[in-house]
């Protein structure tokens, strides 16, 4: 990265307490980089949006995360799932998505990151299974949260939580949400060098 990104990088990491993380996620951004260039796994942007657009918007959900596993759904180049992994480093993953391409640069990723916790796994939402039911559930994938939600209700512990990052709510998309019956917390997120309105669907049965 350039100097610039860098220590924009260090001073975000500072600002949510996660410095010490810091030559993991340079390691995740430089490789993300690389692959970026063959296989276009996010749209083309500088380093700065990088940073901002996906970076530190993916660690924005860190607070969130409840203890036990985890399931990333279209994970895509593991956003959300790869980065909070690499923060959370006892916690288990699974990282699911459909496209080979993005599930190859992840399991690369996992490997040289050092991952043990991680698991990539190439498949449909639709088609998964799971032995284990997954204490927090999280996309910044789906268009519709009422969608994601129902998508993934089977494979959520009793005591678990779906959570949709989302930008801007419109009213359509939460009376779908709310109409799903679980309750339903929306919360604004903050993160470093924030671009424009997030926000966290909550879902759970309490």
């Amino acid at each position: 990265m350039k100097d610039s990104a860098q220590q924009a990088l260090e001073r975000g990491l500072s600002e949510i307490g996660l410095s010490e993380y810091i030559n993991k996620i340079s390691q995740y951004i430089s490789l993300l980089q690389q692959w970026n260039k063959a296989f276009n796994l996010i749209a083309s942007v500088d380093e700065l949006t990088l940073l901002n657009r996906h970076i530190f918007d993916s660690l924005a959900a860190r607070p969130f995360i409840h203890h036990g596993p985890c399931l990333d759904v279209g994970s895509g180049a593991g956003l959300p799932g790869l980065l909070l992994a690499v923060t959370m480093p006892t916690t288990e993953w699974v990282l699911l998505d459909s496209k080979g391409k993005k599930t190859r640069f992840c399991e690369q990723a996992v490997q040289e990151l050092g991952l043990s916790k991680v698991k990539v796994v190439q498949q449909r939402i639709a088609h998964y299974e799971s032995e284990q039911c997954f204490a927090t559930i999280i996309s910044r994938a789906y268009s519709q949260a009422a969608d994601f939600v129902r998508s993934t209700q089977h494979l959520l512990c009793p005591e678990g939580q779906v959570l949709a990052m989302k930008g801007r709510i419109d009213n359509e998309e939460k009376a779908n949400a709310q109409a799903i019956g679980l309750h339903l917390e929306i919360v604004s997120m903050q993160a470093p060098g924030q671009m424009g309105q997030r926000h966290m669907m909550v879902f759970n049965n309490i």
